[in-house]
């Protein structure tokens, strides 16, 4: 039997891999999609998921989300600019653009907003659903405040965020729990226990340019958007944060998507206790519990990721798309 899955996505360009893995996992049936800000405007990142379903010939429910962090942009000081970029050749190329190069969608966002939908959907669930989520995760701290009973209707919850000794937007940060760390600290204190896929695993499960080369080999349209949109990853890594292997990006959303199917994709992963900073030099930082005797387990923390297996779960995956 499927797996019942909402994904929660800013969809930019690693977004799109992943929402492209998920319809063309077998083992996994995707009931909606609810879309953030984060790596673009919302308005941006639900147009992305729209046309993005469109292209692929599908009609899946999308809910938009929250367009800011519940409350970290309240304060100017906290407000600062954090993106991704390369010039390269007197071009400036972008991680993430802000709308992709796809024909405009054949259909539109659902009216009911994204936390709102979680608290209806969860609370008539008749089976608890699995959740991934790939963005700054406001949607769910939004709808955990409003109705803490939901989480029980939560079978999984697999997020991709966080860093402990690896960062990217600030010297101590991943882009999605810096972007609203008070919603990362409201579902780690809500007792739903996610698998937790940080910037540790992602970064170690990474492609290189020669194992792009080999979607393409599938010669459809998702093979071929992902090596497109992977190869322009390539390009912007290289430039401003080479990898361990050259000419090589990370993936980043895609590889939560890929433990949900496959959980060993996934190494030395730890229970333990992690709460958010959300301040200062250390906003968004991941603090796990480092004592002899540490405060009780929270989640499950991903230290590292099999990049072989990662790498082979994508390109056996994108074989599975027929246009329609």
């Amino acid at each position: 039997m499927k797996r019942k899955v909402i994904l929660d996505v800013d969809t930019g360009s690693d977004d799109a891999i992943a929402i492209m893995t998920a319809l063309l996992s077998p083992e996994i049936e995707v009931v909606a999609i609810c879309t953030v800000w984060g790596n673009t405007a919302l308005e941006n990142t639900t147009e992305n998921t729209l046309r993005l379903l469109s292209r692929m010939g599908l009609e899946i429910p999308v809910y938009a989300g929250v367009p800011t962090a519940l409350s970290k942009y309240l304060s100017p000081e906290r407000d600062v600019p954090a993106f991704i970029e390369a010039e390269i050749d007197g071009e400036v190329v972008k991680m993430h653009d802000d709308l992709f190069d796809l024909p405009a969608p054949h259909y539109a966002k659902e009216d009911l907003p994204a936390p709102f939908f979680y608290m209806d959907y969860l609370s008539e669930a008749e089976e608890p659903v699995d959740i991934v989520a790939v963005g700054p995760l406001t949607n769910l701290g939004f709808a955990l405040s409003l109705k803490p009973d939901i989480v029980s209707r939560i079978n999984s919850l697999t997020i991709m965020g966080g860093g402990y000794n690896v960062a990217n937007v600030t010297g101590s940060a991943e882009a999605n729990f810096w972007h609203d760390p008070e919603a990362v600290q409201i579902i780690l204190d809500s007792g739903v226990h996610p698998t937790i896929v940080p910037l540790d695993a992602t970064h170690k499960a990474i492609i290189t340019k020669e194992e792009i080369s080999k979607l393409r080999v599938s010669d459809n349209f998702c093979s071929n958007f992902a090596a497109d949109l992977m190869e322009q990853r390539v390009l912007v890594h290289s430039e401003v944060q080479p990898l361990y292997l050259p000419d090589s990006a990370t993936v980043h959303d895609a590889l939560a998507v890929a433990a949900l199917v496959d959980r060993e994709v996934l190494q030395d992963v730890r229970e333990v206790n992690l709460n958010i900073c959300f301040t200062g030099a250390g906003e968004g930082h991941c603090v796990i519990d480092r004592r002899e005797a540490p405060a009780e387990s929270n989640c499950s923390f991903a230290f590292s990721a099999d990049r072989e297996r990662f790498v082979n779960f994508l390109i056996e995956t994108f074989k599975n798309f027929k246009e329609r």
